[in-house]
């Protein structure tokens, strides 16, 4: 039995124990001769070990002997200590950094910021070890494997235990070990089909794990998919972009880190308020990770069109209330003034009806959750239509349809059968303002 302060291979002095289990022991221990801390993995022989656990023990030293990244725990050492019991040690750099299980088991909350940049870190690692000849495959990626150092001005992310890691292929037909951790390794995994995509699946399961704060195994499923969008308050496009990386079915997943991250980086762009390629309009944009909010001005801006139609709606309105009755009492009395009232009443309603219109300012606003369609005219809303943003499925401009025999342009959001328009009253879009609102909408609901 190893004991705090006994000194291995004349070098390690073990300080105390990280993790412990039934064959493995984890220390922190100082190196004599750098003087330094380090890691100790001891692999402990008994009567209930396994080969295949040595194997996979053997394994992990060899990988790490070849892996340099600032994100990985560095390898050292390893070595055999033949004592009562035989046991194989692997020695790598320490990380002074607590896990992300422990922060959760701590009551830590994890905003969108910090699981976007989880995210982003732990996909540029796995872009290495994916893109290595033979690609490394971890495969028990999960909030315990990833330590969080929060003591340096930026955040920063370490993938560790590398104990299940596959370094080539499955070959057709060969025997396999069961490695992965129930509700963080998908289905494949599970069969002895590990990808690159089986990474990002238990990435996209820890991510989530930190979003809402409640392990994968414990969420609510349908079609073998996690059910989490209605547990948090999360960009639309994020939870997409979680969906995609979570996805059951393989062929529909992403299908490497790379393909990942930039989806990503696209949506991270789409929440924020610089755009390179925004045209010159007058139609405003105001974007953050919860809400996006659209506004579309009318470009009539001579005020005598808006004085005469709004005098021409409120005349038509008190000649309306006021004297109908009088026009209904004329019809069998007056016949003749009763059509002048009538032809009065028409004449001021077209004005309004034809001017008034070009006015009206369409607003679109989108949360986590919904998005609303609002047209307004002086300052009150006129129609409006509401939807659910996880709904839409597609978002795109019109290629210029016709009206009037005027060309038009405007955004059109699908949902299934039911298709939302977005443009202006009396006055089209032009086809780069479509473009960009179509753009726009798409990459900040990651569709």
């Amino acid at each position: 039995m190893l004991k705090t302060q006994e000194i291995l291979v004349e070098r390690y002095q073990l300080l105390r124990v990280l993790g412990e289990s039934a064959s493995r022991q984890t220390w922190l221990a100082e190196d004599l001769v750098n003087k330094e801390q380090v890691v100790v993995k001891l692999l402990i022989t008994s009567d209930q070990l396994q080969w295949e656990n040595l194997r996979l023990f053997e394994r992990e030293a060899k990988v790490l002997r070849h892996l340099d990244h600032p994100r990985i725990p560095q390898y050292y050492d390893d070595f055999v200590l033949e004592r009562d019991i035989v046991s194989f040690a692997l020695v790598q750099e320490y990380i002074p950094a607590k896990s992300l299980k422990e922060l959760l088991a701590s009551g830590k909350t994890f905003t969108e910021t910090e699981v976007r940049d989880i995210a982003i870190a732990v996909l540029k690692i796995l872009i290495y070890l994916h893109k290595l000849s033979p690609p490394v495959l971890h495969r028990d990626i999960k909030p315990s494997n990833l330590l969080f150092d929060e003591s340096k001005t930026r955040n920063q992310i370490y993938l560790v235990d590398f104990g299940a890691v596959q370094d080539r292929a499955a070959a057709e037909g060969a025997t396999f070990t069961v490695v992965g951790t129930y509700g963080y390794a998908p289905l494949e995994q599970f069969g002895g089909r590990a990808t690159p995509a089986s990474d990002l699946y238990a990435l996209g399961a820890t991510l989530i794990h930190l979003a809402t704060g409640i392990p994968p195994a414990d969420l609510p499923q349908f079609d073998s998919k996690m059910q989490f969008a209605h547990l948090t308050k999360l960009n639309p496009g994020f939870v997409r972009w979680l969906q995609l990386l979570t996805e059951p079915n393989l062929e529909k997943r992403f299908q490497t880190a790379s393909a990942a991250l930039e989806a990503l980086q696209i949506n991270q762009l789409a929440i924020t308020n610089g755009n390179l390629e925004t045209p010159l309009t007058p139609i405003s944009v105001r974007k953050s990770s919860d809400k996006l909010a659209i506004h579309i001005p009318s470009l009539n801006k001579n005020p005598v069109g808006l004085i005469v139609g709004g005098v021409g709606l409120v005349v038509w309105f008190i000649l309306w209330k006021y004297v109908i009755a009088s026009v209904t009492y004329s019809l069998t009395t007056f016949p003749i003034f009763a059509w002048v009232y009538i032809w009065l009443i028409m004449g001021v309603l077209l004005t309004a009806w034809w001017t008034l219109p070009r006015y009206i300012e369409t607003y679109i606003d989108f949360d986590n959750q919904n998005f609303e369609i609002k047209w307004k005219l002086f300052g009150f809303t006129v129609k409006n239509q509401l939807g659910k943003v996880l709904d839409i499925d597609k978002v795109y401009n019109s290629k210029g349809s016709y009206q009037n025999q005027k060309r038009i342009h405007e955004v059109i959001l699908s949902l299934g059968v039911n298709e939302y328009y977005i443009s202006r009253f009396k006055q089209s879009l032009s086809q780069e303002e479509s473009r960009y609102l179509a753009s726009t909408i798409r990459d900040w609901l990651g569709i």
